[in-house]
């Protein structure tokens, strides 16, 4: 396995709600999970992932992804507070 970042892909994405939360704090966003690389927007040292497969998307791509992400969640959390 290649271990260099740049171009590389990510074949991973950790999609626990309580980890798409943005902490604005500087923290360690990729991993190694099953020999490839993993993303996690929150930080991967939390532990208590939910990795899924990505098909191997870039880390733009899996930043735009989470921002949709994250604004659905906050949509949806407005909702159920009307």
């Amino acid at each position: 396995m290649e271990m260099g970042t740049a171009g590389a892909r990510i074949a991973f994405l950790c999609m626990r709600s309580a980890h798409l939360n943005k902490n604005g704090a500087l923290v360690d966003h990729l991993t190694v999970h099953e020999k490839a690389w993993a993303y996690c927007p929150s930080d991967v040292r939390k532990g208590e992932h939910e990795w899924k497969p990505t098909g191997g998307a870039t880390l733009a791509e899996l930043e735009i992804l989470v921002r949709g992400l994250r604004e659905r969640l906050a949509s949806d959390a407005r909702a159920e507070n009307r």
